[in-house]
């Protein structure tokens, strides 16, 4: 990712299943969403059970397992499987999207996991994470760039498979590869995943079909703080305003006037609102970034209380969006 403010870049680099075409899944369950669903009796009021954050941290401990899992390697196959197994475990239909793209290094193959929870309408949302690591740290785990995001998404993934409540709009869960630049984001470098899934989406106009797209990244700093980018949608950044104040964490948001390049981009320039939820100061110190791409990104670093922050805040984000019927 890069991060741009007055004028400077600071770079944010912050045997698989044959995937069915996301674009052919989409048609796919929106005629069984409409066919099966339609009927479905009204529900008053969607009713949550609290996010869990410890179970968000225990998924990262999981996750970080993998380390380094930079995109094209070994480690970054095996941890792409490690969250396709996961999320076939809480009843998502999940694919493996293999792709291969050009990076600075060569030719890579890289892996999307793509989970969808298809509603009662033929609309979506894409809620996403990158799961990769930045090469050429040692020792790296990426607790929090990108474990924490990870983490989070797989426990909504959990939650939502275990409730009976459908949607109004569909769910897309987004688990990019590939989204660390390793030249400074020069053309054809970073955000292949989510590049490659916005792509996708455009060639087949399914993109008219997707309502936002919500992405989180470093989202797990003990010192949690988050600062949304000036390129992010204004009215997700009203609603996302709106869910911190709800569950009482507005104090924890800022609107910054920079521009951060990361895997959110590629959606915003196929017109589709996107917004980044990111905390870009995880540190040693309030307001420094100097765990960021070090080994000090780890999980002594990130905890349960700001994962479940993180979450809470997300799903009621969700509830709003996914749930317009029934949330107010």
């Amino acid at each position: 990712m890069i991060f741009r403010q007055n004028g400077f870049d600071w770079h944010k680099t912050e045997g698989s299943f044959p995937p069915m075409a996301l674009p052919l899944r989409l048609c796919v369950f929106a005629v069984i969403a409409s066919v099966l669903l339609g009927c479905t009796p009204d529900q008053e009021r969607v009713e949550w059970p609290a996010f869990d954050g410890q179970r968000a941290y225990a998924e990262v401990e999981a996750l970080v397992q993998f380390s380094p899992r930079d995109a094209g390697t070994p480690g970054g196959w095996k941890a792409a499987k490690h969250i396709h197994q996961r999320m076939e475990s809480f009843g998502i239909e999940t694919d493996l999207d293999t792709f291969t793209d050009m990076t600075p290094d060569g030719e890579k193959t890289m892996i999307n996991v793509v989970g969808t929870v298809p509603g009662k309408t033929p609309r979506w949302i894409i809620l996403g994470s990158h799961f990769d690591t930045m090469p050429g740290i040692d020792p790296f785990q990426g607790a929090n760039d990108s474990g924490s995001s990870t983490g989070i998404l797989l426990e909504l993934a959990r939650m939502l498979g275990a409730s009976q409540t459908v949607p109004e709009v569909g769910i897309i869960f987004a688990f990019f590869d590939g989204e660390e630049g390793i030249a400074g984001y020069i053309p054809g470098d970073g955000l292949h995943g989510s590049r490659h899934m916005a792509r996708q989406l455009a060639e087949t106009g399914d993109h008219k079909k997707i309502d936002a797209m919500i992405l989180l990244d470093m989202v797990g700093d003990k010192d949690l703080h988050f600062t949304v980018p000036y390129n992010s949608e204004r009215k997700l950044v009203q609603e996302v305003f709106k869910a911190a104040q709800a569950t009482g964490h507005r104090d924890r948001f800022s609107l910054t006037r920079s521009v951060i390049t990361d895997d959110h981009v590629p959606f915003l320039e196929i017109g589709i609102p996107a917004i980044d939820l990111i905390d870009f100061k995880f540190g040693s110190e309030p307001g420094l970034n100097d765990h960021w791409h070090t080994e000090a990104d780890n999980l002594g670093n990130i905890s349960a209380e700001s994962l479940g922050i993180s979450g809470t805040i997300t799903l009621k984000l969700l509830e709003k969006l996914a749930f317009p019927a029934i949330s107010d």
